[in-house]
């Protein structure tokens, strides 16, 4: 009996293990360290989103604030802690500030990655204000600053973590050989602080592209940062790229002409967030516009991860505008077909797809429909229905096809339920085959003018 009893104790302590281990299983803190100076701060007055921006890209992600002096690396904050990521308050400025970090927290949150289920998401800033990439050197007070908040930071955590990626954005100040050096120096500042802060898997990091002062920008040897960075993270399988300057600055209170607002950084963290997950290979849900405002929609240059712009007979993919597609007009030039068209909310507000003048241009889209959720979409150029679909307009958003003055051919043979939350339209301005299009309305008008 002794024998059986031991057994069967055995074997309770034994589940009693496993199922601790499950519920109590350590959660993964994904790490993410950001730094840079004024843009990647966010240090002037305006700076932050409105309060409507901010709570509608609110996450659960966790900041740890580091921001420092320039020529001491002394930290503003003198009992950092984590905090729910928000615009914060630094003693130098008096006025709220906001940089990439929240664009950052709330993309990654959205498309479910490192945060909810896979753990929780943090972002260590250790950013300064102004200064050429000197203040990065390993004997300068900025890096180690920088490297003394990491390690605070990391050493608040309890459990399981891991360090994925630098996040920076410097460039604006540099001058003289250190814009020569950037590259090398950014290189090195990367191997330098994965060494010394005992974080062996920093291996990764998103470079931003610096901003102009007014337009203007420093240059030596005949090559700017920008370009040289760009360059070397084009080289670099580990090193994103991200650009900043389609975006819109302050308009008030900046006479340098430098400083992104509060919806440019918005869109800054987003271009991050994608940027990391093509490094890091996560799962992106279709074919999600790029930053590049100058490619034209059938190029692979248009679409995060070099695809979606499919020919005839290839793959379709669900073609996605988001917030780090932040220009509003794209220009078609050839026949491309996704599966669907989902625009979820670029900073424009709205996007418009125009034929180029004189080129026989045509969208095919097929089954998966067209989704509208915080902008509103223009297709005026011609349209092809493959197959049996349904259009998702959510509340206030308009879908226009054509325009009074340019009827689009519109064709197919298939039905279209339309699915429009109140305030929503849909605007048909059409030539071509549209009889054999059976429109049936669920909530919402179809308005043939």
């Amino acid at each position: 009996m002794n024998m059986v009893k031991k057994e069967i104790l055995g074997i309770l302590v034994g589940l009693c293990g496993l199922c601790c281990g499950a519920i109590g299983a350590p959660t993964v803190n994904h790490v993410y360290i950001l730094t840079g100076q004024s843009n990647s701060l966010g240090a002037v007055k305006g700076s932050p989103a409105s309060e409507e921006q901010l709570e509608r890209y609110k996450s659960s992600g966790k900041l740890w604030n580091g921001n420092m002096k320039r020529d001491t690396g002394e930290c503003f904050e003198s009992s950092p802690e984590w905090v729910p990521v928000a615009p914060q308050l630094p003693d130098y400025n008096g006025g709220l500030c906001m940089g990439p970090e929240y664009g950052f927290c709330s993309m990654m949150e959205r498309r479910g990655w490192r945060s909810g289920k896979s753990g929780q998401l943090y972002v260590i800033k250790a950013s300064l204000d102004g200064g050429g990439n000197s203040c990065w050197l390993s004997d300068s007070p900025g890096y180690k600053s920088l490297l003394d908040t990491v390690k605070k930071a990391l050493g608040a955590l309890k459990g399981k973590v891991q360090v994925h990626g630098l996040l920076y954005l410097q460039g604006e100040s540099d001058k003289g050989n250190e814009i020569t050096e950037a590259p090398k120096r950014f290189l090195s500042l990367l191997s330098r602080l994965a060494k010394d802060s005992k974080q062996t898997a920093l291996k990764r990091a998103v470079v931003g592209q610096c901003a102009t002062w007014s337009d203007k920008e420093t240059r030596q040897a005949g090559k700017t940062t920008a370009q040289l960075m760009e360059a070397m993270a084009g080289k670099n399988k580990n090193v994103g790229w991200v650009r900043t300057r389609d975006l819109p600055k302050i308009t008030k209170g900046d006479s340098m002409g430098v400083h992104y607002n509060g919806t440019a950084q918005l869109a800054i963290g987003a271009r991050y967030a994608y940027a990391a997950a093509l490094l890091e290979k996560l799962p992106l849900p279709g074919a999600v516009r790029s930053d590049d405002p100058e490619a034209g929609l059938e190029s692979a240059g248009a679409w995060l991860r070099g695809k979606g712009a499919g020919k005839e007979g290839a793959a379709e993919e669900l073609f996605i505008w988001d917030l780090a597609a932040a220009n509003g007009e794209d220009t078609l030039k050839g026949s491309i077909s996704c599966s669907g068209i989902v625009v979820e909310d670029p900073i424009a507000g709205r996007v418009v797809v125009k034929a180029e003048e004189g080129k026989k241009a045509r969208i095919s889209i097929s089954g998966e429909g067209i989704v509208l959720k915080e902008a509103d979409l223009s297709l005026q150029c011609p349209v092809e229905l493959t197959t049996d679909q349904t259009w998702k307009l959510e509340e206030g958003r308009k879908l226009t096809i054509g325009s009074p003055d340019k009827p689009v051919d519109l064709h197919g043979s298939c039905k279209v339920t339309i699915e429009a939350a109140p305030g929503a339209s849909v605007k048909l301005y059409t030539t071509g085959e549209t009889e054999k299009i059976e429109f049936v309305d669920e909530g919402g008008v179809v308005q043939r003018p």
